[in-house]
């Protein structure tokens, strides 16, 4: 009898010290829970045997006195953590879950990152279920997804803040809007004879003949104006020069004798 007390207590002592080494297994959740704000878990969403969960940091009494409770959930043994992660960032943004992928400033993301990479880190949040008190500062519930090659884990956290729109593309240097043929017709006329190397004191004495399309001429998109002036003794038209008006009025050229072309001072 007392050889078989004695086996029991060694079997206890035994499990005792193997849960103390940490042979004990975390039991899987069907959600997540922080506070009043709650969603689904990995272990619900995944396959079975798609992963194992193997260990759960827990916040101190401390951290959730000083309202920073937060939870992460360590997950090995699977084949393709990457695969998982992603499967598990979409069900995050189905609509009964609504979360958001958001930057590290709160900004939501104008495009979706690539999730096919061996490892990587995705955050989401949405308003968080608690309302702030009077003076503080709106709270998001976060969920930040992380994945390397071998694990995966998912992070619970509340974060200060609000989430805000994506931000606003670099917007590039867009080309001037092109006038119309009339109104670089207009323009054309009303600039000085001899300030674009002719003669007589009104362009109203000569004839502008514009082409359609448009060329370009030290990389400004250019009109090609041809000059004519009425031979009063015959009625033909004599050739002045041939000229190139930008589209946005505020570049013109000058075709010269050679063939080259050269630029004009409007000032």
């Amino acid at each position: 009898m007392r050889r078989k007390i004695s086996f029991f207590l060694a079997a206890v002592l035994l499990l005792n010290l193997f849960t103390a080494c940490g042979g004990k297994t975390e039991e899987a959740p069907a959600s997540y829970v922080l506070g009043d704000d709650q969603t689904v878990s990995l272990d619900s969403i995944m396959a079975e045997g798609a992963a194992l969960l193997s260990g759960v940091e827990s916040p101190t009494e401390a951290a959730i006195a000083a309202g920073e409770e937060e939870y992460v959930y360590h997950y090995r043994k699977s084949d393709d953590p990457a695969k998982l992660a992603e499967e598990y960032i979409h069900a995050l943004r189905g609509g009964e879950q609504g979360f958001a992928m958001i930057d590290e400033e709160n900004r939501r993301l104008a495009e979706d990152p690539n999730l096919e990479t061996l490892t990587g880190s995705v955050t989401l949040a949405k308003k968080s279920a608690t309302e702030p008190a009077e003076g503080e500062s709106p709270k998001m519930f976060q969920v930040i997804v992380t994945w390397s090659e071998f694990d995966l884990s998912i992070r619970l956290a509340h974060e200060e803040g609000s989430i805000l729109p994506p931000p606003e593309k670099e917007k590039k240097d867009e080309p001037p809007k092109a006038t119309a043929m009339m109104e670089q017709l207009e323009f054309f006329n009303s600039l000085e004879p001899r300030d674009i190397g002719l003669e007589g004191d009104n362009m109203a004495d000569y004839m502008i003949y514009p082409k359609e399309g448009w060329v370009l001429v030290d990389s400004f998109s250019c009109r090609e104006l041809t000059v004519y002036l009425e031979d009063v003794r015959d009625g033909t038209n004599v050739f002045m020069g041939t000229y190139y008006l930008s589209s946005d009025l505020q570049h013109l050229y000058q075709k010269t004798s050679s063939g080259s072309i050269v630029s004009i001072d409007l000032e």
